[in-house]
């Protein structure tokens, strides 16, 4: 019997690849043209089939792409066992790989990075990716072994995952996310709790700084769990007073935090810092590794880092913000805030942005979410609609030029970006060239 691959983005296009690597028959599609175009002119041969709804159940496998929902009725009458993403694929093709899997609402890309950069110090072959950077199924090469693998997970590639058993499994936030694709934040978050692995030698390493997760860590069926926390010194591993405080490797160990990098130097990159302290304790790596990375790390583009800062304005870049807590975490410590929010929003809740009321000083909505934003944060005063980002830009430079204080301009949607942009990195991109074309005036 033979596969069929839907939808031939990134992680779609991974997939045909390792199918071709390991000789298996497969046909494949996309709706789009210039995609199809593309793939069949990088990879020709392939078999290019559109989706039959008599004859899809008759297909082995059916891996679908991240960003087709399991629910889409094209797919509503095949078997749950059938249906697959990036994730079933790369786990089956693995032999005896060690494995850190990250998952979380906030922070797991550059928790994801971080641990990569440390474990490359002292493992060579180390392969960083999934849903941040390389797609998963890249990393299973014919000449070639990566020896460890530190992979992003998101909860669409964990949802038809059945059996997962990574070394270390990392739960580092969970918050209401993606309700637009799940019924309820239950829904979502079984999804994340399929990275949990159940092996005896292995660890899950679980925050308990929210509801949630705490809910997760608390549950008696989930075994080899490490707790750990940026706020409660009863987790396992804890931060207080600039000190990393183990109670579990340990009996009350304290590790001082020198010289962290400046794009760490955020509250909210205390979770990153801890999850990444433990895979050290866990493959024995030096120390002093762990020291020069959190020293050194350079922080992924258009999350949270200041793009702009001089004594007039500072600019933060968080494209990557597509939820409301991940918006509000970067207006923690900020005053005189011009906030940029706006697209498609995936939630309620945008009144959370009040407890800040008395450090924004204006507030910039636009796209498709825009009057939707507006009603809910309720701040009329100081709330402009626009339709576009371009539009924003334009209006908010006005507004600051008469300015006699230092602005802090915070780029932090808070929404998908799909209305108007393709991805959270082209829209972060679109944003630094409109401030760059504005200091260029």
């Amino acid at each position: 019997m033979s596969d069929y691959v839907y939808g031939l983005n990134k992680s779609g296009l991974s997939v045909t690849k390792l199918l071709l690597n390991q000789k298996k028959i497969f046909d494949c599609w996309d709706d789009n043209k210039k995609i199809r175009y593309l793939v069949n002119k990088n990879i020709p041969k392939l078999s290019f089939k559109k989706i039959n709804q008599k004859k899809i159940n008759l297909y082995n496998n059916i891996y679908l792409t991240p960003g087709i929902p399991l629910n889409d009725k094209r797919f509503k009458d095949i078997l749950n066992s059938k249906i697959k993403r990036d994730l079933d694929l790369y786990y089956e093709s693995l032999k005896n790989e060690k494995i850190i899997a990250i998952t979380g609402t906030n922070g797991k890309s550059t928790t994801t990075k971080l641990i990569g950069d440390i474990l490359k110090k002292k493992y060579r072959r180390t392969f960083v990716g999934g849903n941040l950077g390389e797609p998963l199924c890249n990393s299973i090469k014919k000449n070639f072994k990566y020896t460890h693998h530190v992979v992003e997970l998101s909860s669409f590639q964990l949802e038809t995952i059945k059996t997962f058993n990574p070394n270390i499994s990392v739960i580092l936030n969970l918050s209401k996310d993606h309700l637009d694709r799940y019924k309820n934040i239950k829904n979502y978050i079984l999804a994340k709790k399929n990275i949990l692995n159940h092996g005896s030698k292995n660890i899950n390493l679980i925050s308990i700084d929210d509801v949630y997760s705490n809910r997760i860590f608390l549950d008696k069926k989930v075994k080899n769990k490490i707790s750990f926390s940026t706020k409660k010194l009863t987790a396992d591993i804890f931060y207080k007073n600039n000190c990393i405080v183990d109670n579990y490797f340990y009996k009350n160990k304290r590790i001082k935090l020198l010289n962290i990098s400046l794009d760490l130097k955020n509250s909210y990159n205390l979770q990153n810092i801890l999850a990444a302290y433990v895979v050290c304790k866990y493959f024995k790596i030096p120390i002093k590794y762990f020291n020069k990375c959190i020293k050194s790390f350079k922080g992924l583009p258009y999350r949270s880092l200041p793009i702009y800062n001089s004594k007039s304005k500072l600019i933060i870049n968080n494209s990557k913000a597509t939820n409301i807590s991940s918006a509000l975490s970067t207006l923690e410590n900020k005053k005189n805030i011009f906030l940029i929010l706006g697209g498609i929003a995936k939630e309620d809740g945008f009144n959370k942005f009040n407890k800040f009321r008395k450090h924004i000083d204006q507030v910039y909505i636009y796209g498709k979410s825009r009057f939707k934003i507006k009603n809910q944060i309720n701040l009329p005063k100081i709330s402009i609609i626009k339709k576009n980002l371009q539009e924003v830009i334009q209006t908010l430079w006005n507004d600051i030029s008469d300015k006699d204080y230092k602005v802090t301009i915070i780029f932090a949607p808070a929404c998908a970006s799909f209305d108007q942009f393709e991805n959270f990195e082209k829209r972060g991109a679109y944003f630094n060239q409109l401030i760059l074309d504005q200091l260029k005036k």
